[in-house]
């Protein structure tokens, strides 16, 4: 009969021994980590390997579970290696929230651990219930929680499968569309004895998955299609996810000319904006989607919105993907003549090799002509955007002039994380991105991301050298190889608060990842009021003013400076700017700050 009461014998290797084992041997960076009561086991495994000076992976401690996966996500997405957050059991799960959802969207690798109430309530195992609340705890299908956005769930119980277990998560969570996996494990189970360096399901490497190229008989069939085309266009939303997919694009680009690329979903920088065949929203995208006789869609979740545009019903559509099946969306159909699941990197590598050894049959002469005008078209465009970054004659300051000003001040090799919502558009535009993986913005529509993900991108450019990625490269560990590239979160004054700035300011200063915060504060739930203006135009609501609708902040908001430097202890450097003539000062003391005083700094800027 079991003992009552049973406890862990001082020093026995367990299952969470095995756990912790198999993440540093999967190359685990970072446990980004909100305790509880059901962690025990995993807290003295750690302690365990920090004695004995394995200091790999290293836990990271957070205030809410919101922040910790916002900041695996930013380090996921700015390396493409995969990261572990570490929560508490079916309300950790639960906190999560919008963060999980952009972990899905986004296609960011992350293990989520999650332990489960205890399984036994005498004392008949070590880990056996000793609270109130676990009872409370034991909820019912707990993986349910994140069953629409995870890619692999299960349980660990023991540990020969551990290895094996976090190993098929990592794969599942990794491959083709990656995104959230989900582990759970009892506390009787973690603390369970194991064999002491157990290397059960144990291999060298990881396992992966790639995704291949076309066959040869549908590369022919795109690039005919792209070479007979008139008004060929590319779609792309974040191709940018590798960088030598990037440059592959600007090759074809420069090959097939007149040929034009949109990024419709700016998630990551996926084409420069410096190229003439570069379009936005205001330089005539819609009209490019609307008259395209063949449109490629490369790594887009979302390449149009059928009711405001689309392309001709004659139009000749393609569609390459990690994910083109699109498994999270209940509704996708982009009526494409042929759809593959390749990766573009690979794809776009055999359109210029055929291309590049076939004989062009358009004629030479029509092809310079369009490269002519997509040049005039451009700098055209180029000069209508500048136009609308002047700041506006009663000194206050614009959206357009604000993100303007931050691209004159801030290096060029600054790494911005943006969540600004309806501010999205003017942002990419004035910010006329250039260099791969200079830019990031959430993967779906769950406000908050940036905060944290700004942690998660300053601890990934301090270890890894990301200017190739996925193919990155590890920092030495001397603080003067830490990366001196600056990022800079921009977001929305609602994302701001989304985003539980208490949890994110304060681990800013406490893990010592100074990054320039820009809060947009425009006075209100702007997204809101677009809705209804979608919906109903004509309506009672659409006649109703902000304020009448309880959406308005402008002379009552949050005092979003004093919130975040309150969190941070009072080391941030928080100013608050609305006149346009200080706006310039106000960047370059905050920029100072970070950059040579290693503290985080934050500008509230109010626009009109």
């Amino acid at each position: 009969m079991a003992t009552p009461n049973a406890v862990q014998t001082e020093g026995t290797w367990t299952v969470a021994d095995v756990f912790l084992e198999a993440l540093a041997e999967a190359g685990i960076d970072y446990l980004f980590t909100v305790l509880g009561s059901d962690h025990p086991s995993i807290i003295e495994a750690y302690v365990r390997r920090q004695q004995n000076g394995q200091l790999s992976p290293k836990m990271l401690l957070f205030q809410h579970e919101m922040v910790a996966i916002s900041a695996a996500d930013g380090y996921a997405r700015v390396t493409r290696r995969p990261q572990c957050v570490i929560v508490h059991v079916d309300v950790g799960t639960s906190a999560l929230g919008q963060g999980l959802h952009n972990a899905s969207s986004g296609k960011a690798p992350v293990l989520i651990f999650a332990g489960q109430a205890p399984s036994t309530m005498y004392g008949e195992l070590a880990g056996s219930r000793s609270e109130h609340v676990q009872w409370y705890q034991d909820a019912p299908r707990q993986a349910d929680i994140v069953a629409p956005f995870s890619r692999y769930s299960n349980e660990i119980k023991c540990a020969e499968h551990v290895k094996t277990m976090v190993n098929r998560a990592l794969l599942m969570a990794t491959s083709g569309s990656a995104g959230p996996a989900y582990l759970t494990a009892t506390r009787e189970a973690l603390a369970a004895a194991a064999e002491t360096g157990s290397r059960h399901g144990y291999r060298e490497h990881v396992p992966s998955c790639k995704l291949g190229g076309l066959p040869e008989a549908d590369v022919t069939l795109i690039s005919d299609a792209l070479i007979e085309a008139k008004r060929p266009l590319i779609v792309t939303g974040y191709l940018g996810r590798s960088h030598a997919a990037v440059h592959k694009l600007v090759e074809l680009a420069n090959l097939v000319r007149g040929l034009r690329v949109f990024d419709f979903e700016s998630r990551e920088m996926s084409f420069p904006a410096n190229h003439r065949a570069y379009l936005t929203r205001a330089t005539g995208a819609a009209l490019a989607i609307k008259t395209a006789d063949v449109v490629v869609v490369l790594d887009c979740d979302v390449p149009w919105i059928p009711t405001k545009v689309r392309p001709p019903a004659d139009a000749r559509i393609f569609h390459v993907d990690v994910d083109p099946r699109k498994e999270k969306m209940q509704l996708f159909d982009i009526f494409a003549q042929a759809t593959y699941n390749a990766e573009c990197e690979l794809v776009l590598e055999q359109l210029l090799g055929h291309i590049n050894a076939a004989e062009l049959s358009r004629d030479a002469r029509v092809m310079d002509e369009q490269w002519a005008e997509l040049g005039i078209s451009h700098e055209r465009g180029t000069a209508m955007l500048q136009q609308r970054r002047l700041a506006p004659p009663d000194g206050t300051i614009s959206n357009t002039f604000l993100f303007s000003t931050i691209r004159d001040i801030l290096p060029s090799d600054t790494v911005f994380v943006s969540d600004v919502v309806t501010n999205q558009v003017p942002f990419t535009e004035q910010m006329q991105f250039t260099e791969p993986g200079s830019h990031i913005s959430k993967g779906g529509s769950g406000l908050g991301w940036a905060g944290g993900a700004a942690i998660g991108a300053r601890l990934a450019l301090d270890r890894w050298d990301t200017r190739n990625k996925p193919h990155c490269v590890r920092r030495e560990s001397t603080e003067r190889d830490r990366s001196e590239q600056l990022v800079c979160c921009i977001t929305g004054d609602g994302s701001f608060i989304f985003g539980v700035p208490s949890a994110v300011y304060w681990a800013q200063h406490k893990l010592q990842t100074s990054f320039l915060s820009i809060i947009i504060n425009n006075g209100g739930w702007k997204a809101t009021r677009s809705c209804i203006t979608d919906v109903h135009p004509g309506g009672l609501a659409a006649a109703v003013d902000d304020e009448g609708l309880g959406i308005d902040l402008k002379t009552d908001g949050p005092d979003y400076v004093g919130i975040a430097v309150a969190a941070s202890n009072g080391t941030l450097h928080g100013q608050r700017v609305s006149k346009a003539a200080e706006l310039t000062g106000a960047i370059r003391k905050a920029m100072i700050v970070v950059q040579s005083e290693k503290r985080g700094a934050l500008l509230e800027v109010v626009v009109c």
